[in-house]
């Protein structure tokens, strides 16, 4: 079987919604492990990406961002049919503390702290005022600063 694509899904390689009759069409017709991605962000969309494809694993890669806990939410799901409490703010705080100071530590304090503000904007995504807390994220430009507006939003 030889699988043809439209210009269109080419073209939208990281954009739009994930094609399950792709992937089911690629499981189908070969026969080495087939690995289903996109659009997996939590237990369910795991779980749809392997009921809808049949595919034998799934990868995660926006989905986690700001979101480390998610590889043990879904196996816990899908493995053990138990759904884990989402991670409080004092354990998110922790991870971003530790993230930003491997960060620094391996990039300097300068652009380790460029580097992390993205990434501290995915861990408060959802979070109350998360939206005045990113505008400050982004003006602050050293560490002990940096540290200090952390503990404050979590």
């Amino acid at each position: 079987m030889q699988l043809q694509f439209t210009e269109e899904q080419d073209r939208s390689s990281s954009r739009g919604k994930v094609d399950y009759d792709i992937i089911k069409k690629v499981k189908e017709a070969v026969s080495i492990p087939v690995i289903g991605n996109g659009d997996i962000v939590d237990e369910k969309s795991a779980k749809e990406m392997f009921d809808k494809t049949n595919c034998d694993a799934i990868m995660i890669g926006r989905g986690s961002n700001g979101n480390p806990w998610i590889f043990e939410q879904i196996i816990s799901s899908l493995r053990d049919g138990i759904e884990k409490e989402k991670p409080s703010n004092e354990e998110i705080k922790t991870t971003i503390l530790r993230h930003l100071h491997m960060l620094t530590e391996y990039s300097g304090e300068k652009k380790g702290i460029l580097e992390m503000r993205k990434h501290i904007s995915w861990y408060i995504k959802g979070m109350p005022n998360a939206s005045v807390y990113r505008k400050e994220l982004f003006t602050i430009e050293d560490l002990d600063n940096l540290v200090r507006k952390i503990n404050e939003m979590c």
